[in-house]
């Protein structure tokens, strides 16, 4: 079982160092990120690349699950409260991660910063779902 959760355990340890990039910064006032376009880009970096390893992640678990096949990444988060990896509250906090990493790859022209800091500001949604899905492993 190890080696079909190596993928899981790549994507924890890469949201780990991404997480880790991001706490740091978090203290630092809106001011500093408004007016630092070279801190913005790590920001929204880290966190696009954060979303995607948790997006990765719940599709790897529907995978292993044979759960059914979610529409779209918001739903990926869903089905994993479904399936009793997440408390259903929970899934429908973290779940709009989705949309930011959406937003990032798609949308970049368009980046409302104001929403990418306050998503800096709930990084702990991020702490919280890497916890839920390494109790899911050892389970």
């Amino acid at each position: 079982m190890e080696n079909t959760h190596s993928g899981i355990e790549q994507r924890l340890s890469e949201l780990n160092e991404r997480l880790q990039r991001l706490e740091p910064l978090r203290t630092r006032p809106q001011s500093d990120f408004e007016a630092d376009p070279y801190l913005r880009d790590i920001v929204e970096r880290n966190l696009e690349v954060a979303a995607q390893c948790c997006i990765d992640i719940c599709h790897r678990i529907i995978n292993l699950e044979n759960a059914r096949k979610p529409l779209d990444y918001y739903e990926a988060f869903i089905i994993l409260s479904e399936i009793g990896v997440l408390p259903i509250d929970f899934a429908k906090r973290i779940a709009p991660l989705a949309g930011l990493r959406n937003i990032l790859v798609h949308e970049y022209l368009g980046i409302d910063w104001n929403h990418v800091y306050r998503n800096l500001q709930n990084i702990q949604n991020l702490v919280d779902f890497s916890e839920y899905i390494r109790a899911w492993l050892l389970a």
